[in-house]
């Protein structure tokens, strides 16, 4: 798998970043998803500078939770719905351009399974922005 080349290249060439990548992997995650979350936090590390290894900071909370968002998006099928206070959310399938995820899951959504009409983009932002941003 080339995206796997292209991680363990990056590794094997900055080997002090080794330990301290593998420990930001959740408990909770199959290899799978650790190895397509962990492509996409290395491809994205420069967009956040301020990310020194091994010291905590802000960016380096940002882009762990926007690498979350993404996976959570690709293998559990969490869906974000756009919201002018939490710009990071359209940003993230641009940060996962060039990340290959092999058979990953496809989901329905509940009105395609139950073949209702889509619900409309205002109703969702109303419900998402006026209980997610406002409460953040």
């Amino acid at each position: 798998d080339a995206s796997k080349d292209i991680v363990s290249e990056y590794l094997d060439q900055n080997p002090h970043l080794v330990e301290w990548v593998e420990s930001l992997r959740g408990g909770h995650e199959t290899n799978k998803q650790w190895h397509a979350r962990r492509e996409f936090f290395l491809r994205n590390m420069e967009t956040f500078p301020t990310v020194q290894p091994g010291f905590p900071s802000p960016s380096l909370d940002r882009l762990l939770s926007l690498s979350i968002c993404w996976a959570n998006h690709i293998f559990l099928g969490c869906r974000y719905v756009y919201c002018s206070l939490v710009p990071g959310l359209f940003v993230i399938k641009e940060m996962a351009e060039g990340v290959v995820v092999n058979d990953a899951p496809v989901r329905k959504t509940r009105d395609e399974i139950l073949g209702k009409g889509k619900r409309t983009a205002g109703m969702m932002l109303k419900s998402y922005c006026i209980f997610s941003c406002v409460h953040t």
